[in-house]
């Protein structure tokens, strides 16, 4: 009986009991689970008090998705990774509309960069914290920044998002040689906006600090024209780990992606917005590189990955038009912004699928919505539903950790 328990072992049997009832538990009618997002249904997730789920218990799809009239019915996806975001310009929607790219973004003297240095510290905070509002109504829980301004504007960053829940890699930008390890320690990584930043008399402490902390580097490269001797430096200098764009590379450059093991991300609506060009997707798809997405900067684009996802697929199937045997599946345009993402950013035994051991990160749509409504609907065209079909209006709770953080009224 209890009343025969040593003080001790009264003690440990409340703690075990507080344990558990700090669990919580997540109930969906279907689920895209683990590392293949295969759709489950009646799921259930239990979440211990750090925000990772420890267990799942589901069932098997036995037939097609019943969807009951006027009845809520729970899709959970899990959460989506921006790859590459400038979320220090949202201040500034549109002020570049039909400018052209270096006009706009190129440092130092462009319209951004000047709208960077004029702008109060208290506006560019402010449209920080409302770029991460949206994204979290979008179902994205974890962003990569390229941030601008140095030291400044990594501690700028983070100062605006003290109090947010989101996820995110800050890669910081040194102005000059003296903030290089400054940034490195600071940061999570460096973003190159182009690999001209590296020089001779730079590189040394750049490879130094990069040893040091053991960060990532990622780096603009290709979005516009295609420098040969920028990207063989790229290769084989070895020092960036991630190529942001690659619009313009050939075969050839693609192919060194495989062989030198670095990650791709594109960006084709910031790409379509600025008249760079296409990335090319089939290429790639063909070489079977692991892609993640990106929205770039927010001055030009919104946060949507699901419009990013839908104008790569018909990018693809226009560029493809002539050969029938190359196919991107819905599938695949998921697991860019939610799988490859995680691996592309070395987070992927935390971040990217609704997994055992992994955070409770996820989001939940709605299928009963008329955009969604189908009269037919399987484990098999699902997919083709969520990428083509979903809205930002049709998420309906977005979670970081297990615990809420947008939901729409």
């Amino acid at each position: 009986m209890f009343y025969f328990l040593k003080g001790l072992e009264i003690f440990k049997m409340i703690y075990i009991v507080y344990e558990l009832m700090a669990n919580k538990y997540l109930f969906s009618n279907y689920a895209l689970i683990g590392e293949d997002l295969d759709l489950k249904q009646n799921v259930n997730l239990e979440i211990d008090q750090n925000g990772r789920i420890i267990n799942i218990s589901c069932d098997n799809i036995s037939e097609n998705i019943e969807i009951l009239p006027n009845h809520q019915t729970f899709l959970m996806i899990p959460g989506f990774i921006n790859s590459h975001v400038h979320i220090g310009d949202n201040f500034a929607k549109e002020l570049g509309f039909n400018k052209e790219l270096e006009e706009i973004v190129a440092p130092p003297f462009s319209l951004k960069h000047k709208l960077l240095r004029q702008t109060p510290k208290d506006i560019k905070i402010n449209g920080i914290q409302n770029a991460v509002l949206e994204m979290l109504s979008n179902g994205i829980t974890f962003f990569i920044d390229f941030r601008e301004e140095g030291v400044e504007g990594v501690n700028l960053l983070k100062k605006a998002l003290t109090e947010s829940s989101i996820n995110f890699l800050a890669l910081g930008r040194f102005m000059d040689e003296s903030e290089i390890e400054s940034v490195f320690d600071i940061a999570d990584g460096v973003g190159l906006s182009s690999y001209k930043q590296i020089t001779s008399s730079n590189k040394k402490f750049i490879v130094s600090a990069k040893q040091k902390f053991k960060k990532i580097i990622a780096c603009h490269c290709a979005e516009k024209i295609r420098n040969e001797n920028l990207i063989n430096n790229i290769f084989t200098d070895n020092i960036v780990d991630v190529i942001i764009h690659g619009t313009k590379f050939t075969k050839k450059d693609l192919e060194k992606i495989n062989r030198y093991n670095k990650s791709l991300v594109l960006c084709p609506r910031s790409n379509g917005y600025f008249g760079t060009g296409f990335p090319p997707i089939n290429e790639i798809l063909k070489l079977k590189i692991p892609i993640s997405l990106g929205t770039d900067n927010l001055m030009v684009n919104n946060t949507d990955l699901f419009e990013e996802i839908r104008y790569l697929y018909r990018i693809s199937r226009v560029l493809c038009s002539h050969n029938k045997d190359i196919q991107i599946t819905s599938k695949d345009l998921l697991k860019m912004v939610t799988i490859n993402a995680a691996k592309n950013f070395n987070v992927e035994m935390e971040f990217g699928s609704i997994s055992k051991g992994k955070f409770a990160d996820l989001f939940l749509i709605d299928l009963s919505f008329p955009n969604l409504f189908s009269s037919k609907l399987d484990s098999n065209n699902i997919y083709d539903l969520i990428t083509q079909r979903t809205k930002s209006e049709n998420i309906i709770k977005t979670y970081i950790k297990g615990c809420l953080v947008f939901e729409r009224k």
